[in-house]
């Protein structure tokens, strides 16, 4: 297959009380990280719209929130369809942006799509529980209703899955939104809010705004119109966030970074393991929160491990999405390169050796080649093992016990995704139950998925997305007790 640009409309502008309109505050280029060459241009808000957003949101909130949960599930799925619809255009428009790879990109939308039409499904079975009362005749319900105007703040990494999961949710739940979307990647989340609005969602439910990150998420969080924050991004920002949404007790769903171990024991299919792991490693260039990161391999098995995990790095074929034959595409921008340069001469002088890889790709755009690091003992210091690289490189260490692979793995400062590869049972349960994430792998990957949560520990952040516990995020339960009280008789109110 091959993907046809010209369909890509790569400039964004603001979206609020439904309608589109040019930003304020001046705008930005929308660099394609493949090449370095400007595609298009993202609009950004002015305080003034950023105040607008939120007054439509908080506008439009009490009809929105009485709109029958069916119907608001109707809008969604339309909007999966709407999106389905134009996924030529939607796989041109995160390939230019986000530097993947056409498989990666095509992926990524059919993952929006589902996640839409999943939470459309979902929308209708929210519903609330009858327990039975204390007192005779009496009975308690719990009963979700929507929180009111909510932020939701994403990544560049995952434009599509990320907006889709949280707007998907949000709506579903009743709320109405804010979105701030990533400068990196502004085109596609244009589009998905306008699959929503062609959907029928009505004019304020859903304001788009792209600007300076600080200052409209301070703006959001100072708000008392704003009930809810919803953020994947990096951990120190997600710290940030939930210190500014404190003062007004706005909940908080953080996705925030992973540094996932992969323990590969004695008796594992080293071959599954490299296979399995290596889609999570290299795909979307590793910028992914649960890619495996940290190989922690038995002895028996490590100088094995190394050499076909080193010749599957070097069997990627870096270049842009557009390219015939690519399979590696670019990271998101110089910082990102900049970023896995420093931690890779680090870990060199921490005693790394460099098996493939280890330097930016000489090519126009941001490359860094797909890098294994072999050799650190379990308790370097070597930057790497406790800094998420976010990108193409893994380590590889040895190790004689399980318990200490096990120490290791919950060594770095992160809890989200892990992986195991064993034939054992036993073991597997030990060592399930032993490891500090909260998405583990045994035998394959751990894809996050709509209809099942998923929440970080520590660093990687705390509540949940996906499945129904992702919708009632963004509700209260209310318990209301009654008691059905007949003329002239007296019953104990419960």
């Amino acid at each position: 297959m091959s993907v046809d640009t010209s369909r890509a409309r790569m400039s964004a502008e603001l979206f609020v009380n439904g309608t589109w309109t040019a930003g304020k505050a001046g705008r930005l280029d929308n660099v394609d990280p493949g090449n370095g060459r400007t595609v298009g241009a993202v609009s950004l808000a002015s305080t003034e719209q950023v105040a607008e957003a939120i007054a439509a949101a908080e506008a439009a909130f009490a009809a929105w929130s009485a709109t029958p949960a069916a119907a608001r599930g109707d809008i969604l799925r339309r909007a999966a369809g709407l999106l389905a619809d134009r996924v030529e255009e939607a796989t041109a428009t995160i390939l230019l942006e986000t530097g993947k790879t056409e498989a990666d990109a095509r992926g990524e939308i059919g993952r929006a799509v589902e996640t839409l039409r999943w939470n459309g499904e979902q929308a209708g079975r929210v519903q609330a529980t009858m327990f039975p009362g204390v007192a005779a005749g009496s009975r308690r319900t719990s009963m979700p209703t929507p929180l009111g105007p909510v932020a939701v703040i994403t990544a560049w990494n995952f434009p599509a899955v990320l907006a889709t999961r949280k707007l998907g949710a949000a709506l579903a739940a009743g709320c109405t939104v804010v979105f701030k979307a990533s400068e990196f990647a502004p085109a596609t989340a244009r589009l998905v809010v306008e699959v929503l609005a062609d959907a029928g969602l009505p004019a304020g439910v859903v304001n788009l705004v792209f600007g300076d990150p600080q200052a409209v998420s301070e703006q959001l969080t100072s708000s008392s119109s704003i009930k809810a924050l919803s953020f994947t991004g990096s951990t120190a920002v997600g710290k940030a966030l939930a210190a500014q949404a404190a003062p007004n007790l706005i909940r908080t769903v953080l996705e925030l970074g992973g540094h996932a171990p992969v323990l590969v024991l004695d008796d594992a299919d080293v071959d599954h393991a490299i296979a399995t792991t290596a889609a999570a490693k290299f795909g979307s260039a590793g910028q992914s929160c649960v890619a495996p990161s940290r190989y922690f391999v038995h002895e028996s098995r490590y100088r094995e491990f190394v050499d076909k995990l080193t010749a599957k790095a070097k069997s990627y074929v870096l270049g842009h999405g557009t390219e015939e034959g690519v399979t590696l595409g670019a990271v998101a921008h110089q910082g990102r390169v900049d970023a896995l340069v420093r931690l890779t001469r680090d870990a060199v002088d921490h005693g790394a050796v460099i098996t493939t890889g280890g330097s930016q790709a000489a090519r126009d755009g941001f490359y860094f080649e797909p890098t294994i690091l072999a050799g650190l003992p379990l308790d370097s210091k070597a930057t790497i093992l406790s800094e998420e690289p976010f990108g193409p490189i893994a380590t590889v260490s040895s190790f004689s016990t399980v318990d200490e692979a096990i120490d290791a793995a919950n060594a770095a400062p992160y809890s989200f995704a892990a992986y195991l590869f064993t034939d054992s049972m036993a073991v597997r349960d030990d060592v399930v139950r032993r490891l500090n994430a909260s998405n583990i792998g045994v035998n394959q990957l751990a894809p996050s998925l709509p209809d099942v949560p998923l929440g970080g520990l520590g660093n990687s952040g705390y509540g949940y997305e996906g499945g129904i516990e992702g919708i009632l995020a963004f509700t209260q339960l209310r318990l209301v007790s009654e008691t059905h009280v007949t003329r002239g008789e007296s019953h104990a109110r419960r």
